[in-house]
């Protein structure tokens, strides 16, 4: 009995605490409620702020959301009564925003009538409306919640996202919203970026760094720096936050790379291969194969390319890095399949037009090569050294279809961005060339072999160019250069025959011409020379007073140059050669009917001959006189025209006629004369249109970064229940008289008072 008595006096005293301590545990509960959420809503908005939904599903989070379900359902437990249905689905509704399921969370609140709640209410709702991409639902509720900053600034957001850009700059311009960390500013550069006023975003951007340094605006910063061409300001952007957070890594490795400094870039690429980290893996991979590409390493480029393409799909900028390693190879019709491959695909990614340009030209289908290369033009960067190989290629495909003005432009383009780049060089010289600008085009060709001394066709066109002026000492050793770095170089052949003639070899020039004819009969200037070279010995046997010998090259000097002019009846100088056979063999009218068909400052000066050794000064000084009138400067007319003014002709031509191996003429005009005089004769030589393989080192596609996104401001708030009312009314305390018991064996009277029951 006893013990019956006392469990009714501890059950009654339980209820009396449940009922006194009711309230405060339920606000207790509610304020944890609170706590959890204040804790949850930095990693959410971080989520938004660093465009990274990963956060939300790190344990730390979610631990916290089973936190805030668990402490929420002891609260409800405690606290609810009917009256409390909206603001239940509120708190529901903001759990469930935490949890990611955005739709569910609007769907809860988006039928409810709120006029009457607490504005609080309008606010979560305008919150929820704005996750759930229901960007005029958020707008009417953010405009009927309390006047905030938050609200200020989620309104602009739901103008931006909804595009309407235009709106959100006018709504920008009549409110501001402070105190927000820099996401207004943020915010408002993004739109500023989208209406393509870049330095306006910029400068917003900039505004919200001051604000606070984080790691979504500078990134920000630096894509439009790196859109607007200032990489270097962007690398120091990126580099910033780079330290601490990975995809920035990325994004300074990528930055490093468009300055083209590719170590600096792989180490670190390198560094974040290092963490433990997949998220940008492919993108590392992709780096570290665009690194080694800009190093020359063409074989590792190829390898990373290809873990690169394990990881990611085939993006344009993966597939126009592997075609630029196969057209570094020469592999032209590889990379053309990789390059028409990405245009199919993507028409407007400009590099892979560059890229199929290069395969065109090196399948010599020029003519396709400068289609491409105009739909690239936006893409062709003349301030980066980089695409000075490109500006090469258009300009010999340009060069070769006969462009010669937009080919000029180019290698002076490429030769801008380098000037070692010895193929623009060359090129220039070639132009130069055909218009007859000889010494600019010895000048160019004389800077490109400084730069590459393995070409011999560069030899022998500036040996060939060196004796045009008459330079044939230097061009002896010119095309000597040539002729060790390609025996097979018949250009080359010719030109060292002639160095030898002019260097009194001339047994060992006509050894080489007389091979070279039996090798190339088809060419005429090679019978030309060797006519040349005839005639010379034609003179030394005639010093020697051999007559048959004499005669003999003469005729066969006579021959070549027929031989030469019917092979080339267009080269009108050969006759000029032929008129010097026709006046040794004393055949004067033919002699000056060959001189006239070519009327040119040398045949004038070899008709002045013509009639001093006829004794007939008068014409010879007409004629050596007109000579002089079209170059004052020319030597052997100075020395023709003096030694016929002071007429020691044949005293000059006794000296010479007697003069040995050892003689002191140095000039075989001089030395080999017959008369005293020096006679012209003019050597044939043609220059060689040059090529070159190609270095085919492409500017980089280096990942270009999209991220745009807006950046709002969730700041849920739980709604708490009405408290519950207590009874007031004071219950009567019911007295009970003492009752003595008489227990059994009990020496005395005893009783007990009962406790008091409610």
């Amino acid at each position: 009995m006893l013990q019956k008595i006392r469990l009714l006096f501890t059950s009654s005293m339980l209820l009396m605490m449940t009922l006194l301590t009711q309230g405060v545990a339920s606000a207790q509960d509610f304020n944890e409620c609170q706590r959890i959420v204040k804790d949850l809503l930095p990693v959410f908005n971080r989520s938004f702020e660093e465009n990274n939904p990963a956060l939300l599903r790190e344990e730390t989070y979610q631990r916290g959301v089973r936190n805030l379900q668990a402490a929420y359902a002891q609260y409800h437990k405690q606290a609810f009564q009917p009256s409390d249905s909206v603001q239940r689905m509120n708190n529901e509704a903001v759990i469930l925003a935490l949890l990611g399921n955005y739709q569910k969370a609007f769907h809860i609140m988006e039928e409810l009538d709120l006029n009457t709640q607490d504005p609080h209410l309008h606010y979560n709702r305008g919150l929820f409306s704005l996750l759930s991409g229901k960007y005029d639902e958020a707008r009417s509720d953010f405009a009927d919640a309390p006047g905030g900053t938050q609200a200020t600034l989620n309104t602009l957001v739901s103008y931006a996202k909804q595009k309407k850009y235009g709106e959100a700059m006018g709504y920008a311009n009549g409110n501001n919203a402070k105190n927000t960390d820099g996401k207004w500013n943020y915010n408002l550069g993004m739109i500023y970026k989208y209406n393509g006023r870049f330095s306006e975003a910029v400068d917003e951007m900039a505004t919200a760094i001051r604000q606070k340094d984080e790691m979504a605006y500078r990134l920000q910063r630096g894509d439009i720096l790196m859109r607007t061409g200032n990489e270097k300001k962007a690398v120091k952007d990126f580099e910033k936050v780079s330290r601490n957070h990975l995809k920035a890594q990325i994004r300074y490795a990528n930055a490093l790379l468009s300055l083209n400094q590719f170590g600096a870039a792989k180490a670190v690429f390198e560094k974040y291969l290092e963490t433990d980290d997949r998220t940008f893996r492919g993108d590392a991979y992709l780096g570290m194969a665009h690194s080694f590409y800009g190093l020359k390493q063409i074989s590792e480029a190829q390898r990373y390319y290809k873990l690169a393409s394990t990881l990611k799909r085939e993006t344009p900028a993966l597939q126009s890095g592997i075609g630029n390693t196969h057209l570094s190879k020469h592999e032209y019709q590889t990379a053309f399949t990789l390059f028409d491959r990405v245009i199919k695909k993507d028409s407007t990614y400009l590099p892979a037009y560059l890229g199929r340009a290069v395969s065109y030209y090196g399948q010599k289908k020029y003519d396709l090569a400068l289609k491409d290369f105009k739909k690239a033009e936006k893409a062709l960067n003349e301030d980066n050294k980089f695409f000075a190989d490109l500006f090469v290629t258009k300009a010999f495909s340009e060069y070769y279809l006969k462009q010669t003005n937009p080919a000029q432009d180019d290698f002076q383009k490429a030769i801008k961005l380098d000037p070692t780049r010895y193929e623009a060089l060359a090129g220039m010289s070639g132009i130069m060339i055909d218009q007859k600008r000889y010494s600019e085009a010895g000048q160019f060709l004389s800077k490109a072999l400084v730069y590459e001394q393995g070409y011999d066709l560069m030899w022998s066109n500036y040996g060939s160019l060196l004796m045009h002026f008459d330079m044939y000492k230097k061009g002896y050793q010119v095309f000597k250069k040539a002729v060790s770095l390609n025996p097979a170089n018949v250009n080359a052949q010719n030109g060292w025959g002639i160095v030898l003639l002019e260097n009194d070899q001339l047994d060992k020039s006509m050894a080489l011409f007389d091979s070279l004819v039996r090798e190339k009969p088809e060419l005429p200037y090679l019978h030309n020379n060797h006519g040349i070279i005839q005639a010379y010995i034609g003179n030394r046997h005639s010093q020697r007073h051999q007559v048959d010998e004499a005669n003999a090259r003469y005729d066969g000097a006579f021959n070549d140059f027929k031989t030469a002019m019917d092979n080339a009846p267009s080269r009108k100088f050969y006759n000029v050669n032929q008129g010097n056979v026709y006046r040794y063999l004393e055949k004067f009218d033919e002699a000056k009917l060959s001189y006239q068909t070519y009327q040119d400052k040398s045949a004038l000066n070899n008709t002045a001959v013509m009639y001093a050794g006829k004794e007939q000064m008068k014409e010879a000084k007409y004629y050596l006189g007109v000579a002089l009138q079209i170059d004052s400067l020319h030597r052997v007319f100075q020395y023709n025209m003096n030694i016929l003014v002071k007429g020691k002709q044949k005293e000059m031509m006794r000296l010479v006629a007697s003069s040995d191996e050892n003689s002191p003429f140095s000039d075989i005009g001089i030395k080999y004369s017959r008369d005293g005089f020096v006679t012209i004769y003019l050597y044939d030589y043609e220059y060689d249109v040059l090529s070159f393989p190609g270095r085919h080192y492409m500017p980089l596609p280096v990942a270009e970064y999209q991220e745009d996104y807006f950046i709002p401001e969730y700041d849920f708030k739980l709604v708490a229940y009405e408290k519950k009312k207590v009874d007031s009314e004071k219950k009567k305390r019911v007295r009970y008289r003492s009752q003595k018991v008489k227990l059994p064996g009990s020496r005395a009277k005893s009783g007990t008072k009962c406790p008091i029951l409610f």
